[in-house]
């Protein structure tokens, strides 16, 4: 079969596409027909980190992808060959503490597919993928492959949602609008009667926020975000506030925009260490919450895209085939670019 598998050119890390092995299924998996898979912004981080330990030379990346069930192991009774599915990326051990309690996303033995940080585990830049047969999820016909694909990055923003347990009418206010921050707008805006304010520094992006349910934005690169969230608050400040970037100056402003006794959550983690100032921390009794993925929300994704609340296709600004993965790379990669989510098509 086909892959897109990173090795080290002249410069760093490319992607080169070419023939691999048909990866062999256990009995309790399945293999997976991929349709198309979505680079995600820790795919580009990692890839363009000469150091970062979960997108090493020899792997195939990719962990936001569906597609159709092409076999099945001898122990899998419940699924068919020909099955549209959506991937739960996380594989866990079903045993730790974490496990045991629900909590998932938050096992303690995790891998994930298209990542080598605990072990190579192959993922979806290929034209199939050996998936655990507790990792898919049937999905209607009425969800399209790139829909399949969004359906990770929707868990995400579900997950953070139930992490956040808002209150109607709060204030919420989104860091970022890329495919993360975008995907948290539209679960928070499924979820109830919140004020949801999205910011970035790229006017296309925000009006896709707009048209996905924030009620105002603001261009970061142009104005001050505090002043707005100031005088939509009446000065108090925002009740909940998602940091969806992943650098220090992002989750400083953060801290600094929440209102006293405001919850704050951190998932964007584009940079390996920040530095915060305590001190608003405890005068404000902040409540800090961390974020790592979805735990257990990719049934009610794909039923809130299946009854069309959410529409995922206008976060699709790119489509590439796999033979074109290094150039779809450096499109995500490119600011100029516009992109918003890259698909690759096996």
């Amino acid at each position: 079969m086909k892959a897109a598998v990173i090795a080290l050119g002249a410069a760093g890390k490319v992607l080169e596409t070419r023939e691999v092995d048909l990866p062999l299924i256990g009995p309790t998996d399945v293999l997976v027909r991929v349709g198309k898979v979505g680079i995600c912004g820790s795919d580009l981080h990692g890839f363009s980190d000469p150091s970062d330990d979960s997108r090493q030379p020899g792997l195939i990346m990719g962990h936001e992808f569906g597609g159709e069930i092409a076999d099945v192991g001898s122990l899998v009774p419940h699924l068919s060959v020909g099955t549209s599915v959506t991937v739960d990326p996380q594989i866990r051990c079903g045993r730790c503490v974490a496990c045991e309690n629900g909590w998932f996303s938050i096992c303690a033995h995790k891998q994930v597919l298209g990542s080598s940080r605990r072990g190579f585990v192959h993922g979806g830049f290929a034209q199939y993928a050996c998936v655990a047969a507790e990792q898919v999820l049937p999905v209607p016909d009425v969800v399209s492959p790139a829909q399949a694909a969004l359906i990770e990055p929707l868990s995400n923003g579900l997950h953070v949602v139930q992490r956040a347990e808002p209150a109607a009418g709060d204030l919420v206010v989104v860091l970022g609008a890329g495919t993360l921050g975008l995907s948290i707008v539209q679960a928070f805006a499924a979820a109830g009667d919140f004020r949801i304010v999205s910011t970035d520094i790229s006017d296309a992006k925000l009006e896709l926020a707009t048209a996905l349910g924030a009620v105002a934005t603001v261009n970061a690169g142009r104005h001050d975000v505090a002043e707005v969230v100031a005088d939509l608050s009446g000065g108090l400040g925002a009740d909940i506030v998602v940091e969806a970037v992943g650098v220090g100056a992002v989750y400083r402003q953060a801290i600094a925009i929440a209102r006293r006794r405001g919850k704050v959550m951190f998932f964007g983690a584009a940079a390996p260490t920040i530095e915060l100032d305590p001190i608003p921390i405890l005068h404000k009794e902040l409540l800090l919450i961390g974020c790592t993925g979805a735990n257990d929300e990719s049934a009610d994704a794909v039923h809130l895209v299946a009854d069309g609340t959410v529409d995922l296709m206008p976060l699709v600004t790119h489509e590439f085939s796999l033979d074109d993965a290094q150039e779809a790379m450096e499109t995500l990669a490119d600011p100029a670019s516009g992109a918003v989510k890259v698909l690759l098509c096996p």
